[in-house]
């Protein structure tokens, strides 16, 4: 996470992880809309395929102090996925909505990450949002799941927004203070 305080030397790495981190965000943003547009015409978690990529590639790039906490982050992310992957191979929507959810948790910490940052109206209420939208999901209410959805997006794509106009070395912060 950024410190104020330092501005670290970017060398061509740094530049690449970071722009793959804010482009994992922003496709994972683009996966909600989509998640939420899909299911309100009726659809399942198919578009949590794109929700998937760009919290992995977050994940992947993510610039987190605690190895803690980015260990909780990459573990939900991947839990997601294998969830996902399972979901396609057999069909089932309720294992597709669990995948989701474990990706909605990585995209939460995301959120609730970048609120340091940024102060986005609505950010703190992404995790309740995409939590929320679950529940009818689930229970096949799609029109309520999709409503919450896209709820949860509009703050996402704000921030997201946001986050590709500060400058790079914001994402990377002072890398003495990184627990390897």
């Amino acid at each position: 996470m950024a410190d104020p305080q330092h501005v670290p030397v970017l060398d061509g790495f740094d530049r690449l992880t970071v722009r793959l981190y804010r482009g994992g965000l922003a496709l994972a943003t683009l996966g909600v809309v989509g998640l939420a547009v899909d299911t309100a015409g009726g659809g399942g978690p198919r578009l949590a395929v794109a929700v998937l990529v760009g919290v992995l590639l977050a994940v992947g790039n993510m610039h987190l102090y605690d190895k803690r906490i980015r260990w909780v982050i990459a573990a939900s992310a991947h839990v997601g996925a294998v969830l996902v992957g399972l979901a396609g191979f057999a069909a089932d929507a309720v294992v597709g909505w669990a995948g989701a959810g474990f990706l909605f948790v990585a995209l939460s910490a995301f959120a609730l990450k970048e609120r340091f940052c940024f102060r986005v109206p609505g950010l703190r209420a992404v995790p309740a949002f995409l939590a929320a939208s679950l529940v009818p999901a689930v229970l096949g209410v799609p029109l309520a799941a999709a409503a919450l959805l896209g709820v949860a997006a509009v703050p996402l794509a704000v921030l997201t927004v946001a986050k590709m106009r500060m400058p790079l070395h914001f994402d990377i912060g002072n890398k003495a203070h990184y627990q390897v």
